[in-house]
């Protein structure tokens, strides 16, 4: 089982990936290099790539395409830095000009920062269902906003408005849940504190199993935000716009590159655990059984209807413009804008697939 810290902080961007980050305050002074700026040597092109969060199995699509030699194939070279609590946030890093391509936990912080004159680009994500959710017992499960609406929540504070947004959206009386602030272990609902828990659905059901031999289905159930009414997409890909101009195809050999690691991924879930544990979070005393079961509980978030015909890391745009969109106003994010043009720009992972909806 890995570390308090990492989980802390999954729960606390949980909500939907519609977190309140400090990211959307204002307009980040850019500091980023001008076109061009990702250096070359030969044939081969350095990328910095800036992780949302540790180096953990969450991002193993990009560590298999590292160590299968995706990008080398594509005369890439990718430099990963990772994050963490106290890390500067992936728009930060590219306002600032200490990386190329960032991974974005948050898809409505970015959207809003980029709302508010920020130069940023969303190209994909990773997460067609954010991981931000619920985890109950079986013996009262809460799966539905009308459940949810008489609970008795356990969860950390900053997450009401979430839960007061799926029941405006599900037009109910919000703020009709009993809640009660808790950290971040969910043992206080194996104790009966609650009879729910604020949780990312690809983390905290780890500790239930492994601490208290809890069963999926049988002991325990989770339900997404988005599966509650409260849909968006999570750990999106972001640049700013004038490094995609100036380097559209850098730009889709990473693409091309990522998505045949995230296809191994799909296809077994011990690869990238493994990586995580032996090389790219070494240093961090990840469990390789956790990391696993993360991966396993991840990987059907991955997908969907979309990207069975349109490939993984793509996104619908009308989807989002219609369902996210609103759903970021109801949690309070401002300024959520009328659409996406201009922010999501998905023609570079258009040439990516060349056609095709597999690589």
């Amino acid at each position: 089982m890995i570390s308090s810290a990492p989980i802390s902080r999954r729960t606390l961007l949980a909500g939907a990936g519609l977190s309140l980050g400090v990211l959307a305050s204002g307009v980040l002074t850019s500091c980023a290099p001008g076109p061009g700026t990702s250096s070359a040597t030969g044939t081969t092109t350095k990328l910095r790539i800036t992780l949302g969060w540790i180096s953990n199995v969450e991002f193993g699509g990009y560590f298999i395409a590292d160590a299968r030699g995706y990008y080398a194939e594509e005369g890439l070279e990718i430099e990963f830095l990772p994050g963490g609590a106290n890390a500067p946030s992936a728009s930060q890093s590219l306002a600032a000009g200490n990386a190329d391509i960032g991974l974005s936990p948050s898809m409505s912080d970015t959207i809003v920062a980029a709302a508010k004159g920020n130069d940023l680009k969303i190209l994909g994500a990773v997460f067609q269902d954010s991981p931000g959710g619920i985890v109950s017992l079986t013996k009262k499960p809460i799966t539905t906003p009308q459940k949810l609406a008489s609970a008795k929540v356990l969860g950390q504070t900053g997450t009401q408005p979430y839960l007061d947004a799926i029941l405006e959206l599900a037009d109910l009386p919000p703020a009709t849940y009993d809640f009660v602030p808790a950290g971040f272990d969910p043992s206080p609902l194996v104790d009966g504190q609650g009879d729910a828990y604020t949780c990312y659905v690809t983390n905290q059901p780890t500790t239930l199993e492994a601490k208290f031999g809890l069963v999926k289905g049988k002991d325990y159930v989770t339900v997404t935000y988005s599966e509650l009414g409260l849909p968006s997409y999570a750990d999106v890909i972001v640049t700013t716009g004038a490094f995609a101009k100036a380097n559209e195809e850098t730009i889709v050999k990473f693409l091309r590159a990522s998505i045949r690691g995230w296809q191994d991924n799909v296809s077994d879930p011990t690869i990238a655990a493994k990586l995580c544990v032996e090389k790219y979070g070494a240093d961090l005393g990840l469990d390789l059984d956790q990391q696993i079961r993360q991966n396993e509980l991840q990987i059907p978030l991955l997908q969907s209807d979309f990207t069975a015909t349109h490939g993984l890391l793509n996104m619908d745009t009308e989807l989002l413009t219609a369902k996210m969109l609103p759903a970021m106003k109801a949690a309070g994010q401002e300024p959520v804008p009328a659409d996406v043009d201009g922010i999501v720009d998905l023609s570079y992972i258009t040439k990516a697939y060349n056609g095709a909806s597999t690589l």
